[in-house]
C-alpha cells in the first residue's frame, strides 16, 4: 500500500479525530486560517441545550424551573425543574425537585394537557383542568449560575396557556417565552467594561421594548417606529439603514463591541453603524426589559439570549449558523 502519512502535506499523526475533530484545532487549511474557538459566556439562556458552537462545553442541569396555574384548584401553583428532551423542552420533558405531593413526571403530567401529537397525557396529580404553566426561573447554562428569576407571579413569562389538547406556546415550531409587556426575568448584575458580545432569538411588537439591562443601557435594544433600536449610554440611537420591522417577525439579533466600535447584524446581515461608538461600563441584570422596573418589557417571545464579556466578531457567522439551523429563522 502507497504511503499516505501526509495528504496535502497534513500528517494524518498530527490528526485526532476525523469527523469529530474541533475546527478551533486545525490552526491552517490549505492556507486559510479556520477563526478561533467561541469563547464561553457570562450567561447563556434558551429553550434548547446550548454546546460548543456558543462556547458552552458541556450543561446537564435543567432548563428551567415552571410554575403551574390552576386558578386556585388542585395543585394550584406548584413548582419543578424541567429537563431538556432530546436537546430542547418539551411536553415530554422530564421532571424534577417539584413541590411536595406531586407525582407528575412529565411536564405533559404536570399541567395536565390532555392529548398533544397523538400522546395522551395522563392526570396524576387529579387536577380538575389544564394548568397554565409560567417560568420562575430560566436557568443559566454557561456555567455561571447567572440564572434569571421572577417571584411575582404576574410578572413572569408563560410557556404554556392552559388550553387542553395544546401544545408548549411556539414560535416558528420552537418553544418560546411569552411575555405580555410587564413580564420579565432578573439575574445578579453582569458588568462589561470593555469588549462584549450580545445575541438574542425574539419576536416583537413594533413600539414595544426589549432591553438587556439596566444601568448603562448599552446593547440594550428596542422595537421603535418599525426599526430595531439600541442603547448607548442611556441615550436611545438608531442604528443606520436597518430593515423596516413587522409586528411578529421573528429575528436573531447580534451586538458586539469591540474596541469602542459597534457592530450589529440582524438575521445574519450587517448593518451600517457608522459614527456609532461606546466605551461606556455597561451592566445587564435583566431579560426581556431593561429599566430596572420591567415597564420596558417585551411584548412578544424569547427564546435565547447569549452574554459574552468578549470580541466575538470573528465567530459572527458561525454563531448566527448555528442559531438559525435550530430556529430556522431566515
Amino acid at each position: 500500500m502507497p504511503d499516505i502519512s501526509k495528504i496535502n502535506a497534513l500528517a494524518i499523526g498530527s490528526v485526532s479525530k476525523v469527523d469529530g475533530l474541533a475546527k478551533a484545532s486545525i490552526l491552517d487549511i490549505d492556507g486559510v486560517a479556520v477563526p478561533s474557538a467561541v469563547a464561553a459566556p457570562a450567561a447563556a439562556y434558551s429553550v434548547r441545550l446550548l454546546g460548543s458552537a456558543v462556547g458552552i462545553s458541556s450543561y446537564t442541569g435543567p432548563a428551567m424551573r415552571v410554575r403551574r396555574d390552576t386558578a386556585g384548584g388542585t395543585g394550584d401553583d406548584d413548582e419543578a425543574d424541567i429537563a431538556f428532551d432530546s436537546g430542547v423542552i418539551s411536553l415530554d420533558s422530564a421532571i424534577s425537585n417539584a413541590s411536595a405531593g406531586v407525582t407528575a413526571t412529565t411536564l405533559g403530567q404536570f399541567l395536565n394537557v390532555g392529548t398533544v401529537g397523538g400522546t395522551t397525557y395522563t392526570n396524576p396529580d387529579s387536577l380538575s383542568g389544564t394548568a397554565s404553566c409560567f417560568v420562575d426561573e430560566w436557568k443559566d447554562q454557561s456555567g455561571n449560575a447567572v440564572h434569571a428569576s421572577q417571584a411575582t407571579f404576574g410578572s413572569q413569562p408563560q410557556i404554556h396557556d392552559g388550553t387542553v389538547d395544546t401544545d408548549l406556546i411556539t414560535e416558528n415550531g420552537k418553544p418560546a417565552l411569552s411575555t405580555n409587556g410587564s413580564q420579565y426575568l432578573t439575574h445578579s448584575s453582569i458588568s462589561f467594561t470593555s469588549d462584549l458580545c450580545f445575541v438574542n432569538v425574539q419576536t416583537a411588537q413594533v413600539g414595544d421594548a426589549s432591553y438587556g439591562g439596566a444601568s448603562g443601557h448599552f446593547g440594550a435594544y428596542a422595537v421603535i417606529t418599525s426599526r430595531l433600536r439600541w442603547r448607548f449610554s442611556g441615550t436611545t440611537t438608531d442604528a443606520l439603514n436597518l430593515p423596516t420591522f413587522a409586528d411578529g417577525d421573528q429575528y436573531t439579533s447580534f451586538a458586539n463591541r469591540a474596541s469602542g466600535t459597534v457592530t450589529i447584524t440582524y438575521n445574519g446581515t450587517e448593518y451600517d453603524y457608522t459614527g456609532q461608538t461606546n466605551t461606556a461600563t455597561a451592566t445587564f441584570n435583566q431579560l426581556m426589559a431593561g429599566n430596572g422596573t420591567g415597564s420596558l418589557a417585551l411584548l412578544g417571545n424569547s427564546q435565547e439570549i447569549i452574554y459574552w464579556q468578549s470580541d466575538e466578531s470573528s465567530n459572527r457567522t458561525g454563531i448566527e449558523t448555528n442559531i438559525n439551523g435550530f430556529f430556522g429563522i431566515y
